[in-house]
């Protein structure tokens, strides 16, 4: 019996070290992990799937913004195309476009002033409007009721005639200022989650409240149609990574069949779909992949007939911080971030999904401040946007499907055949934010000029070198800022209210903001590297949660 024991103990001793030795080989960094690039196997062109950001409050874009931040998107955020604005007709008193807004005795005052003023800023910094409207104003319903989640009133109008007049003068005064031609390319869409019975529902009840969207869907349509113009660029926002009052699709086979309850005829013109999508905290992730929202939308739009929409995600992210608090830009501000996103702009062009909208990108959000690192993440990328991809391979991965970290270990390259340069961007992905290591790394890179013997390459780093976050965070110790002196979580990186509660805290930030600038500055490092018959061999470490873009001049 005894002897019976001790071969069972040698057993499982014999085991665990078997399965110890196992889990070190795969997790030894000095082990690097193997890719290869072959810039001779072409796919297709890289798209800027960071083309969008939403804006919660168009009243920041008022005043002179191009006399204030001449050239600012151009030089700072040249990946930005479109700006949607939400909430853009209306839904409460600060937004309804009238003279009176609470006047009920005339519905014809309007007053496009204010949103004509943020659309002119728009388009002075070559940017493009895309207006979110559908939100009634108070004095279109006799009873408005104002979500408690978003404080904008969710009923539909007494009268849709009444919405579709208002939304016909919109057109109207918006091609008076701009230009038929101009407001033609601008994007339109009806609402912010439609089946989101926060932002637009008939007492709950998902069958009224399907129609009454239907109904102000096909009356904006027609409305934007006829004002400006029958090709008009519109289309429908969904929540679709949560469960909705309503089922998504059945607004899809609407504008396919359904008939129009403002024209009578069979269906209404969509020109894209969107979705939210949020992950919970920082490697918790949502109950259905980003992947998953557009694949259930584009199946069923293409069941429908509709093969040639455009798919994007219109708001999303990160929920809440490690302190489990709201996120004000939805994106934290450790370096965790940029590899966060560097992976998600892989999944977007891996699965020919359009765009990601973004909320903000430094510490006043957009306009000034200090960089975040998903803003140098978007920068990173946008250099390879244009360029044609290449076929890579994590060799590794074959040798071990169930590493995390080789798994979270990825990259996308793309050439541009007009300057004869390779672009190589890789990033160490984890779910964990205090993680501290270093991955090693080695790529094997065919298909060059094989006349080529030496190349310059620019080597630059997202990492905690390039990120002022890990340096506020010291300095809160310092100046004992606590969590309770956070409204929101400590983990944005938008540094102002509601963010933090007292004003102080907000004044030490920004007089510091020169030193965090510095902290944030990307420093790009150029040497040489050695060509053989086409053929180039780099080997680096990069840290986890980095991110690194290499540039190979003149190989192709």
């Amino acid at each position: 019996m005894f002897r019976y024991m001790l071969s069972c103990w040698f057993s499982v001793l014999c085991l665990s070290f078997t399965i110890a030795a196992y889990a070190d080989t795969i997790s030894n960094r000095n082990c690097p992990i193997e890719f290869e690039i072959n810039a001779s196997k072409k796919g297709a062109t890289v798209t800027n799937v960071a083309s969008n950001i939403n804006v919660w409050d168009y009243r920041t874009w008022l005043g002179n913004k191009e006399k204030d931040f001449p050239g600012y998107f151009r030089k700072y955020m040249p990946f930005v195309k479109y700006v949607q604005l939400m909430m853009a007709a209306g839904g409460n008193a600060e937004r309804d476009l009238f003279n009176n807004p609470l006047d009920r005795d005339t519905l014809t005052d309007y007053n496009f002033s204010k949103l004509i003023e943020a659309c002119r800023n728009i388009t002075k910094q070559g940017l493009i409007p895309h207006l979110k409207i559908g939100n009634v104003p108070l004095k279109f319903t006799t009873n408005p009721k104002i979500s408690s989640a978003f404080g904008v009133n969710i009923l539909p109008p007494d009268s849709y005639d009444v919405w579709h007049r208002y939304v016909m003068e919109l057109g109207k005064a918006l091609v008076k200022e701009f230009g038929r031609k101009n407001v033609k390319n601008w994007r339109f869409g009806v609402l912010t989650e439609y089946e989101n019975k926060d932002w637009f529902s008939v007492n709950d009840d998902p069958q009224a409240t399907q129609t009454a969207y239907f109904k102000l869907y096909d009356y904006t349509v027609d409305a934007l149609q006829k004002s400006i113009d029958p090709e008009i660029f519109v289309g429908g926002h969904s929540m679709t990574v949560s469960e909705g009052l309503w089922d998504e699709r059945d607004f899809i086979s609407h504008c396919s069949s359904g008939t129009n309850f403002c024209t009578g005829q069979q269906g209404t013109r969509l020109c894209y779909l969107s979705s939210s999508y949020y992950d919970k905290t920082p490697g918790r992730y949502a109950d259905k992949s980003l992947v998953e929202c557009i694949s259930l939308l584009r199946e069923h739009a293409r069941k429908e007939g509709f093969n040639d929409l455009i798919y994007g995600v219109d708001e999303g992210r990160i929920l809440q911080g490690t302190d489990h608090k709201d996120l004000v830009p939805r994106a934290i501000g450790n370096t965790w971030q940029a590899a966060y996103d560097a992976r998600m702009f892989k999944t977007l062009i891996d699965h020919d999904i359009d765009y990601f909208s973004h909320w903000a990108f430094t510490t006043r959000g957009l306009w000034g401040g200090i960089p975040s690192v998903s803003l140098h993440t978007a920068n990173l990328f946008y250099t390879l946007t244009g360029n044609i991809r290449v076929a890579t391979e994590n060799l590794s991965l074959t040798q071990s499907p169930f590493d995390k970290e080789i798994a979270n270990t990825d990259c996308i390259a793309a050439i541009d055949k007009r300057k004869g340069n390779l672009y190589l961007m890789f990033y160490a992905y984890s779910d964990s934010v205090f993680e501290k290591k270093k991955r090693t790394i080695s790529c094997r890179i065919e298909g060059l000029n094989k006349n080529v013997r030496h190349a310059i390459i620019t080597r630059t780093l997202v990492s905690d070198d390039s990120n002022f976050f890990d340096e506020w965070e010291q300095d809160q110790q310092k100046r004992h800022i606590t969590d309770d002196d956070f409204g929101w979580s400590k983990s944005s990186f938008v540094i102002d209210r509601p963010t933090l509660k007292k004003r102080q805290h907000i004044d030490y930030f920004r007089g510091r903001e020169s030193f965090y600038g510095r902290c944030s500055e990307l420093k790009p490092q150029t040497s040489s590297i050695d060509l053989n018959e086409g053929s180039a061999t780099l080997s680096f470490s990069l840290p986890v949660h980095g991110v690194v873009l290499y540039e190979i001049e003149n190989v192709l």
